[in-house]
């Protein structure tokens, strides 16, 4: 008697089966890369992120309020701050990245004999304060 072999259960049902276990459908969370892919390290032999995209040590399942305060930052009613979410860090990370390539060309301009582009400023000019003429 030969027993018939059974098909494998699909990732997508056995993920919707633990969430559903945990009290959560699959529309109430997201998965998020920690930390952020942009701010990762490019391995220059693979192309790919240090440590790689989809390595499941780096991938955590968030609720989607928490993922979008971690992607977005903090908000409240006045104050909206990108600091310290992901979408910050990665702004920073470009600026001083801009920043350092710029200072990086200027070095190596100076080294070479080239003379730095250098803008030469004014002192602004001010008006003295006018005097009322006594007696007048």
């Amino acid at each position: 008697m030969t027993r018939a072999v059974r098909k494998k259960i699909p990732d997508k049902v056995k993920l919707i089966a633990a969430l559903k276990r945990m009290g959560l459908t699959i529309e109430q969370v997201q998965f998020d890369h920690n930390p952020a892919l942009a701010l990762r390290p490019i391995n220059p032999l693979t192309g790919d992120t240090i440590p790689p995209a989809n390595d499941p040590d780096h991938i955590e399942l968030l609720m989607i309020t928490e993922h979008q305060k971690k992607t977005y930052g903090k908000s409240g009613e006045k104050v909206v701050t990108t600091a310290g979410s992901d979408i910050g860090n990665i702004a920073k990370v470009r600026r001083l990245t801009q920043q350092q390539e710029e200072a990086r060309r200027r070095m190596l301009a100076k080294d070479q004999g080239e003379k730095p582009e250098c803008t030469k400023s004014k002192w602004p000019k001010r008006p003295f304060p006018k005097r009322q003429k006594k007696g007048t």
